[in-house]
């Protein structure tokens, strides 16, 4: 990949006007299919952004010799900040979910017919070894202890080993290696995130690891309210309230099964306007749509208190006083 620069502004208008090392976009070039979609909504934590920027220009400066962890809970974002980086620079993206049977040769190569024959072609991570793209392993804690182990020589020296034809396959500059997970890695202390495995301590040790939270409450009041204007401050507020309510019963290991991520926050929001005719129906439209959004996923039992933290809330019932066909 080729480097050029792009203004922090990128990442905002309140940023500094500094250059930061961006990729060469060639319009029509197989690289752009690779590059992520940008969220123009999208809102960046300074100090996860701020780590993000500088791992990534170590890497491309000196060579992938460390990997860059997001550690933080159920649908807060940590895929969709370096997707979003990415995006703001031009960088191309590989983006895969781990699961406890995969393997290192699953994401080196595999062997596909053609022709009557075999051919061996890239795994994700070799293609991303081999065209300088960010590699990203979402759900890292979820792999066998004995699978991150194999990844520990890829991390420090930036190469891999083509099984088969024994090719040799090293970085180019572009690469980076960034992961994604519920855990530190050290197991999962409220039971929560089931499946998720204790890893081997040599492997935690080759990471940068960055905390990614929730939004605080301001910016995700001020996103509801510029994706939905016409429901004003004070309504944004409550459904963050919620929001976090929901939140803090989730990760206190409460029984609370479910989380709401920004991504189900907005669904909420949108489909609380969206089926606000069901007033007349009988059904409160704030109630209806955290079943459609959140809760109709989960048990009677935590449904029911997810209902009473937004009567709480906002005051009203999950019934209106109206009736209709």
């Amino acid at each position: 990949m080729q480097f050029t620069t792009k203004s922090a502004q990128v990442f905002g208008a309140e940023r500094p006007d500094v250059p930061l090392t961006a990729m060469v976009r060639d319009g029509g070039s197989e690289h752009d299919a690779w590059i992520p979609s940008l969220d123009p909504e999208y809102h960046f934590q300074g100090d996860a952004l701020s780590v993000t920027l500088t791992f990534l220009e170590m890497a491309w400066k000196t060579g992938p010799k460390e990997g860059l962890q997001y550690i933080g809970p159920t649908g807060s974002g940590k895929t969709s900040l370096i997707e979003q980086v990415c995006a703001r620079l031009d960088v191309p993206m590989v983006s895969i979910t781990a699961n406890n049977r995969m393997e290192v040769a699953d994401l080196v190569s595999s062997m596909v017919a053609a022709g009557g024959s075999t051919i061996t072609v890239d795994g994700p991570l070799t293609m991303a070894l081999r065209h300088g793209y960010v590699f990203v392993l979402n759900e890292v804690d979820l792999l066998d202890p004995g699978t991150t182990t194999g990844l520990n020589d890829i991390l420090e020296r930036g190469f891999v080993v083509v099984p088969g034809t024994n090719e040799l396959v090293r970085a180019v500059p572009g690469f980076a290696f960034v992961v994604t997970s519920n855990t530190a890695g050290g197991g999962d202390e409220f039971g929560v995130y089931n499946g998720t495995q204790v890893q081997n301590l040599a492997f935690r040790d080759r990471f940068v690891k960055v905390i990614v939270g929730y939004m605080d409450d301001g910016a995700e009041v001020a996103m509801l309210e510029k994706a939905f204007p016409k429901i004003g401050r004070k309504m944004a507020e409550t459904f963050v309230a919620v929001a976090n309510m929901i939140r803090g019963a989730f990760t206190s290991g409460s029984g609370m099964d479910v989380t709401m991520s920004t991504r189900v926050l907005k669904r909420w929001v949108r489909d609380t306007t969206t089926y606000a005719g069901m007033a007349a129906r009988g059904r409160t439209p704030v109630h209806f749509s955290l079943d459609l959004a959140l809760a109709n996923g989960t048990s009677p039992e935590v449904q029911e208190a997810l209902h009473q933290m937004v009567t709480q809330a906002f005051g009203v019932g999950p019934q209106t006083t109206a009736q209709g066909g």
